[in-house]
């Protein structure tokens, strides 16, 4: 049997897990984000950006944008308002993009990794018992 934390250790091992899946997020919002950025990127030299002016507006280099471009499918033309639509939420919503990774029991994996880190934090036994 474990030895039960104190308080104040319960306390920061649950801001450990918790900053822990604040940064999981996060990186996956950051994730979504550079994969916004590049399908930008795309679509506006599919429609005649010159590749300049794209890389002095994103900060990169030419070669990369260039790159960037090549490696990006050009299929924008399908549905470019859609398209638009889901970056204009990410940037006007950046706390509703990152919720959608933020929160728990999607699936009965989650709430069961949940559950065990609970346990592990406040020394429960798989009885629900202290």
């Amino acid at each position: 049997m474990a030895k039960k934390l104190t308080q104040d250790q319960e306390a920061l091992a649950s801001y450990v897990w918790m900053l822990s899946r604040h940064r999981a997020a996060l990186a996956r919002q950051l994730a979504d984000v550079e994969q916004f950025e590049r399908d930008a990127v795309a679509a506006a030299g599919q429609f005649g950006v010159k590749q300049a002016l794209l890389a002095t507006l994103a900060g990169r280099s030419p070669g990369r944008i260039s790159q960037i471009i090549s490696a990006t499918p050009t299929d924008f033309d399908a549905a470019p308002q859609d398209i638009r639509e889901q970056w204009r939420q990410a940037l006007e919503n950046p706390a509703g993009h990152l919720e959608r990774y933020s929160s728990f029991g999607r699936t009965p994996e989650d709430l069961a990794a949940w559950t065990a880190k609970h346990r592990l934090i406040h020394g429960e036994h798989h009885d629900g018992g202290h």
